[in-house]
């Protein structure tokens, strides 16, 4: 990348590589510093948040003293890095646009939007369908001599190992989709493999996900849909491009 950087710059603005790694290094300093004045903004909104995480289990507690403020501090890191995405992808598009073609430009345009809009959505609906199922579940096994006792630390952990995990897996069609252009995959390679797929998957949310059964198959439930929507769709892309070639 840098010496296709380096190449282009040179041709069009008289750079060298020494001045990409000088650009290279100032942009780095200003994504810090985005993140820096994020987290800081986050910060300031740690207490409402809280009170909306807090909105499902109710009340919770902090077992030692510094817990609540590190929650803060954590929640403060995450808000940080969404106040500050758009900051940090605008520093890194610009420092590698100009070493990208044409169509890896328009191909960049076109899918980050869906990149955003399906980790987005991934993230809704593990908040609002997954963690009120799996919380209600867990919290059935209470009784009158075994009370639950959660810490604010132990549920934000719990909320963000399930919510960040569905944002990143709701990727798959995408993923699918832009292989299936490339001609990496095609629906015979997706349907013949589909078992294989599938015990991949649930290894892969017990992996991601809290080490409980029933949070590894309500992830992995909804992952076999989307693999099952994403043979659709590498089919829907493999008709096209055989209509093309008529």
């Amino acid at each position: 990348m840098l010496k296709r950087l380096a190449r282009m710059g040179k041709s069009e603005e008289g750079m060298t590589l020494v001045d990409h790694l000088a650009e290279l290094r100032l942009r780095i300093i200003k994504v810090i510093a985005a993140l820096a004045v994020g987290v800081l903004i986050s910060f300031y909104f740690a207490a409402p948040v809280i009170d909306f995480l807090l909105q499902i289990p109710g009340k919770l507690v902090y077992l030692h003293p510094g817990e609540a403020f590190f929650i803060h501090l954590k929640l403060a890191v995450v808000g940080g890095l969404v106040v500050s995405f758009p900051i940090i992808l605008y520093q890194v598009l610009g420092f590698i646009m100009p070493a990208l073609r044409q169509a890896e430009k328009t191909a960049l345009y076109i899918g980050l939007p869906f990149v955003m809009f399906l980790f987005l959505m991934g993230v809704v609906f593990a908040y609002k369908l997954i963690l009120p199922l799996a919380f209600s579940f867990f919290m059935g096994f209470g009784t009158e001599s075994l009370e639950p006792l959660i810490s604010i630390s132990s549920y934000v952990s719990f909320v963000l190992g399930l919510v960040i995990p569905f944002g990143i897996v709701f990727q798959l069609p995408l993923l699918v989709l832009l292989l299936t252009r490339l001609g990496i995959l095609t629906p015979q390679i997706l349907t013949r493999y589909r078992k294989v797929t599938i015990l991949i998957i649930f290894a892969l949310s017990a992996f991601l996900t809290p080490p409980d059964v029933i949070s590894q198959i309500l992830m992995a439930g909804p992952m076999v849909l989307l693999y099952e929507i994403s043979i659709l769709l590498s089919k829907s892309v493999s008709w096209r491009a055989k209509k093309k070639t008529k």
